[in-house]
């Protein structure tokens, strides 16, 4: 039974990666600069899928499976490795555009090479010791194959780490420049980038962990595989959409031209763009962005930042959000015939629950909480 199910798991595994790295080289990308990194990424990943499809088919086909059990083999090692750095560049590139380059590529490729010739030298010399126990190890302690195998054991978990802090800062980069410059934010998060990131995380642990399990417990593996590389592929496929959105966001503002006589404003040239602001009532229009204020205002993009950010002392976002959530607190107490519906849309929300979540965020009760203790 536990054959059947493992010719199975692993039959659609290679099915999902080949129709999978079919679908990323079958889609039409706008040829934009800021795309460019999300093009080479398809590629990569494509590549990766047929890959893996082709190898695991190649398995089932020619009976190449070994049902021995090994430790910490040097190939697993270099797959799960190989996984973490694809997976997260992959993801990384989502979020900043600009960060896949070609001296950051080398940089990270450096330590397979170097550990690739190490063991491929050592095997010539010293010979692949075969572990399925952990007795075995012990027996094998000696030999430089094991501890180049062990080093590269302890690179891997090191990458985990090491990626996982390097996504967290990209991720953290991601969500500023979009409250710099979106008033609504709720929908351009990218939470699947997260979940995709944590998800490869844990199956590239697992897949680690595996060779220590009994065998029979393989096709749970392998369908936990099929799972998470199925939802990546569907999920990454998509990006393109989201970038149109969010492109102004995270691609470098154009410098604006400065002339001598256009020093840094003082204060009270904010103070007067600030009052245009709150007669026109500005920041009551749906979606309004940091590039749309700064056309209304007639300066730039990027003055109008460091306005907000060195006067307000906060980002662009939880200005806006500030000024909408003292409007509405005017409208809830002077018009008790509004509805919390009505006063969400009137100052500038398209969801009822994005306001609710910015009023109890910024005055730390909800709207109907608020209403209900001021106007008793």
């Amino acid at each position: 039974m536990a054959s059947n199910f493992h010719f199975l798991s692993n039959s659609v595994f290679a099915l999902v990666c080949l129709i999978m790295g079919t679908s990323f080289l079958s889609l039409h990308i706008p040829r934009k600069e800021g795309l460019r990194s999300y093009r080479i990424s398809l590629k990569v990943l494509s590549s990766a899928y047929f890959a893996m499809g082709l190898l695991t088919a190649a398995v089932l086909v020619f009976k190449l499976a070994d049902n021995s059990r090994e430790y910490f083999t040097f190939i697993s090692i270099i797959i799960s490795s190989t996984q973490a750095l694809l997976f997260t560049f992959t993801l990384i590139t989502l979020v900043n555009p600009n960060f896949v380059k070609l001296k950051n590529v080398i940089r990270h490729t450096i330590p397979y090479i170097v550990f690739i010739a190490l063991y491929t030298v050592s095997v010539v010399i010293y010979d692949e010791p075969r572990l399925t126990s952990i007795r075995e190890v012990l027996d094998h302690i000696n030999n430089p194959t094991l501890w180049i195998r062990l080093l590269f054991l302890g690179y891997y978990l090191f990458q985990l780490i090491y990626y996982t802090h390097l996504f967290l800062r990209e991720v953290k980069n991601y969500d500023n420049e979009l409250l710099d410059y979106f008033s609504d934010v709720y929908q351009l998060k990218l939470s699947w980038v997260r979940v995709a990131f944590y998800s490869a995380l844990f199956v590239g642990v697992t897949a680690l962990i595996s060779s220590f399990l009994p065998m029979h417990y393989d096709w749970i593996i392998t369908v936990i595989f099929s799972i998470f590389y199925f939802g990546f592929a569907q999920e990454y496929i998509k990006y393109d959409k989201v970038f149109s959105i969010i492109e102004p966001a995270i691609t470098p503002a154009l410098q604006e031209s400065t002339k001598s006589n256009n020093r840094l404003k003082v204060r009270t040239d904010w103070q007067y763009y600030k009052q245009q602001i709150f007669e026109n009532k500005y920041y009551r229009e749906t979606g309004i962005t940091i590039e749309d204020l700064a056309f209304k205002l007639q300066i730039g993009r990027t003055t109008l930042s460091n306005f907000i950010n060195r006067e307000e002392g906060v980002n662009f976002n939880s200005w806006i959000n500030r000024m909408r959530i003292e409007d509405a607190k005017n409208l809830l107490i002077n018009n008790p015939e509004f509805t919390i519906l009505q006063v969400s849309e009137m100052v500038g929300y398209t969801e009822q629950a994005n306001f609710s979540r910015q009023f109890k965020l910024i005055t730390g009760e909800s709207p109907l909480v608020w209403r209900k203790k001021k106007g008793s």
